[in-house]
């Protein structure tokens, strides 16, 4: 509950540093390069991971990340590992049960990935976090979190996608017109991670690419 809580709050801040927006920006048809090669998996809340101690296996743990990221283990107490790699986990992990352990050997497995979810927020009737099963458009999304509320502007929903540490992808979405002309060509699908923030009031132009510090926004990867 408290992370929902987190999380709603901190998408009403990203539509308001919307709704706050200089109202004629100048807007990035290309954005910036996001490409990045060789990406690793970075741990998330809900990850499980089987850590293995190759010489005293009396410490080993299968443990879940938690929603602050932690894990909390027998011979390196609690350790952050949200957002790092297995690679980095592992050599964090190795560094932190030194002064109990010589030379530790580690291997960490991992056993279940988080389930993917989207979040949505704003003007709805039950807004929170919901798991994403198969193909779920922003409005399927909308209408399982109660459908809109009164008061909605049905017409300028916000979609925030993150695509990297640093920005995220930003659109409006005019779920109004999508339900009057059956427009499932415009209906977006969603990607884990993404928020939907349902405004009372009118948008302005917005940045197709803008900040995450500048959204506000808060991301289930730490």
């Amino acid at each position: 509950m408290k992370r929902t809580v987190q999380l709603l709050l901190a998408i009403g801040t990203a539509a308001a540093a919307l709704l706050a927006a200089d109202p004629n920006p100048t807007t990035d048809t290309q954005g910036p390069a996001f490409a990045e090669r060789d990406v690793r998996y970075e741990l998330e809340p809900g990850d499980v991971l089987d850590v293995r101690f190759a010489l005293t296996p009396e410490f080993n743990d299968i443990v879940t990340v938690q929603p602050d990221g932690f894990i909390s283990l027998q011979a390196a107490g609690d350790i952050n590992v949200g957002g790092r790699t297995i690679p980095a986990a592992t050599e964090l992990i190795i560094s932190r049960s030194a002064h109990i352990l010589h030379e530790p050997r580690v291997t960490i497995l991992l056993k279940e990935f988080a389930k993917p979810a989207y979040y949505v927020g704003g003007n709805v009737s039950k807004p929170g976090r919901f798991e994403l099963h198969g193909k779920m458009t922003v409005t399927n999304a909308i209408t399982t979190a109660g459908g809109f509320a009164p008061g909605s502007k049905d017409s300028e929903v916000i979609l925030i996608h993150r695509i990297s540490k640093e920005y995220a992808r930003v659109e409006k979405v005019n779920v109004k017109d999508i339900l009057r002309k059956g427009g499932v060509a415009e209906d977006p699908l969603l990607e884990p991670n993404d928020s939907i923030f349902v405004t009372k009031s009118k948008v302005g132009l917005i940045d197709r690419f803008m900040q995450v510090t500048r959204l506000g926004l808060y991301m289930p990867i730490p």
